[in-house]
């Protein structure tokens, strides 16, 4: 239970599911509603509320409003409205019942007439991060990567800011300032499955496209693998993490068995996994 338990507090933490595809996302969901009918002794109680905020959130990309709606008035009627997650919540229901724009004024207002007041730090950055998440898509990536540095400064711990940080320094091509934003991560969530599986496919293009001579390359491959096996050791059925394993020892000397035991995880994967990483692993087998 222990594993489980922490497989699904990596996905909540890293909000990695705002990358799965529906059926991924289904997965997720009804995995995650049954480890929780099982009232793992382990979960804390606010372990347990961030869990089922993710559940609310994974419904909301499921387009199952209703039952969105049920976890959100669930939350309501236990903590009342004056929550920071259900401050969040309700921009999202907002967001999807009546536009950007009525979620957008919702917060500002809020921020506005309230949380700037009465300093509530955690409300104040869910808040702002909904802000970024719906304003983002009218700005470039230079001004998306300004707004979370920028509080980054006020909020150094935040895993989810320098999570973006580093994605957006990838994209950018600045590789280096990446890792280091995901080593950030790492440090604040240790435990962080998809963030090692992140950081080490950062340093593996590093090497390829940024690193000279062919010794510092060979450096930073070293790196990208031992983050990869760490990805995998966390979760052993991590897809990207085996992939990045595979990659990685291919252009390594001296990795033939790493390289064949990759290819044996990733050959299970194809066997039992959903179509999508079924697909997936089909394709890097066929490149490795």
């Amino acid at each position: 239970m222990e594993a489980t338990r922490g497989k699904f507090l990596a996905i909540m933490s890293s909000r990695i599911y705002t990358q799965f595809d529906p059926e991924e996302l289904r997965e997720l969901y009804d995995g995650c509603k049954r480890y929780m009918k099982l009232r793992d002794p382990g979960l804390s109680q606010d372990n347990y509320l961030s869990l089922m905020e993710m559940l609310f959130y994974v419904g909301v990309y499921l387009c199952d409003d209703v039952e969105s709606q049920v976890l959100y008035n669930t939350f309501r009627d236990k903590f009342g409205e004056d929550s920071p997650r259900l401050y969040a919540m309700k921009a999202t229901l907002l967001q999807i019942n009546e536009g950007d724009a009525a979620a957008v004024k919702f917060i500002e207002s809020l921020t506005k007439e309230r949380l700037e007041i009465d300093t509530d730090t955690v409300s104040y950055l869910l808040l702002q991060k909904k802000l970024l998440a719906i304003e983002r898509r009218e700005h470039d990536q230079e001004w998306l990567l300004r707004q979370v540095l920028s509080l980054i400064e006020k909020f150094p711990i935040d895993p989810e800011l320098w999570s973006v940080a580093g994605n957006t320094y990838f994209e950018l091509g600045q590789f280096e300032r990446a890792a280091y934003c995901l080593e950030e991560v790492i440090c604040v969530t240790p435990f962080n499955y998809p963030a090692f599986g992140r950081l080490a496919e950062i340093l593996y293009y590093k090497a390829l496209r940024v690193d000279k001579p062919a010794a510092k390359a060979r450096t930073t491959l070293q790196q990208a693998l031992n983050n990869a096996l760490r990805s995998v050791e966390l979760s052993e059925s991590y897809l990207k993490g085996w992939s990045l394993v595979a990659a990685t020892s291919q252009k390594l000397e001296g990795k033939k068995k790493l390289l064949t035991l990759a290819k044996s995880r990733l050959e299970q994967i194809a066997q039992t996994s959903n179509p999508r990483n079924k697909a997936t692993a089909e394709v890097i087998l066929k490149n490795i």
